[in-house]
């Protein structure tokens, strides 16, 4: 946590829990895999998860995915923050310090499968005659990748989890916003839903 993966050594770590190089090494092959034994079970239940959602999502109706979209993804969010809340410090390491780790590029992981089902999304609800504006696949990775990592920042700022959901939720609402007018939805169309 003080070094990141890239600035602790097997040695340095070794000295810390008092153990010698060679009874680490008994136990890890090397850096890599101790860093995994770290943060390896919170970051595949968080994205086994997160991805399992988006499979399901895309099993619903076309009409339901267009009616739920917003509270779909709330209640599963909330359930994201306590898994990542559950396991803080091995977020904080994937977070702030995983660096030239295999969990380096994790959250990019996750923005992938995002864009992937937002597109996936649009296309299953053109073609299913709601229609809906085009939004290229570029455009939304960067939209993912900035909500994505909003949302991670409450862990790099250590926020208390309730503040953190509060603040997640304000994410949300803002990208929830911003997607509907992209998709050129009509601004009452929630309304229009009850």
């Amino acid at each position: 946590m003080e070094k990141g993966f890239e600035g602790a050594s097997m040695r340095s770590i070794a000295e810390r829990a008092g153990y010698t190089t060679g009874m680490l090494y008994g136990r890890f092959a090397d850096k890599s895999q101790l860093f995994k034994e770290l943060v390896g079970e919170a970051a595949d239940k968080l994205f086994v998860y997160f991805s399992g959602t988006e499979d399901e999502f895309a099993t619903f109706p076309p009409e339901r995915q267009y009616n739920e979209m917003h509270s779909y993804v709330d209640s599963k969010v909330d359930v994201m923050i306590d898994i990542i809340y559950d396991n803080f410090d091995a977020f904080k390491l994937i977070v702030c310090k995983s660096a030239g780790s295999g969990y380096e590029y994790y959250i990019d992981k996750m923005i992938d499968v995002e864009t992937a089902n937002t597109v996936r999304f649009i296309k299953q609800l053109n073609d299913a005659g709601i229609k809906m504006n085009e939004v290229r696949a570029d455009l939304s990775h960067m939209l993912s990748s900035a909500m994505f990592n909003g949302m991670f920042e409450v862990v790099a700022h250590d926020l208390p989890r309730e503040e953190a959901r509060g603040y997640i939720k304000q994410v949300q609402d803002f990208f929830s916003a911003g997607w509907d007018k992209l998709l050129g939805l009509p601004t009452d169309w929630q309304k229009s839903l009850k």
